[in-house]
């Protein structure tokens, strides 16, 4: 579902990358994950707002679960542009709203 090249953002920056760079971490991604202690992650929300007639908005509201933090749902939002143009949609950007390592500290996961 990403396009060929995208933007990701965040408190720290924003890079451009291909897809293919990005699914090569993605394991590596999934490793780290689970040696924190990840057990799960859902949406919550949703919110599209269209800006164009092939482009919209997508606000996400996730939650996720770590064995550390117990029973709570930890929250975070995540802004993707979706481009619509082709015969399925292709995320050209998302953003997010806070700095993962500063929150995953403060939780104790770091």
């Amino acid at each position: 579902m990403l396009a060929d090249t995208f933007i990701s953002a965040g408190p720290k920056g924003t890079i451009a990358q291909n897809k293919s760079e990005f699914e090569s971490k993605g394991k590596q991604a999934a490793d780290f994950y689970r040696s924190v202690g990840l057990e799960y992650g859902k949406i919550l929300s949703t919110t599209e707002t269209s800006i164009a007639d092939h482009h919209s908005v997508v606000e996400v509201h996730w939650g996720v679960k770590f064995r550390k933090t117990g029973a709570k749902l930890i929250e975070f939002d995540i802004t993707y542009i979706i481009d619509k143009t082709g015969p399925e949609p292709k995320i050209t950007m998302f953003i997010s709203h806070e700095d993962e390592e500063e929150a995953m500290k403060k939780l104790g996961l770091l």
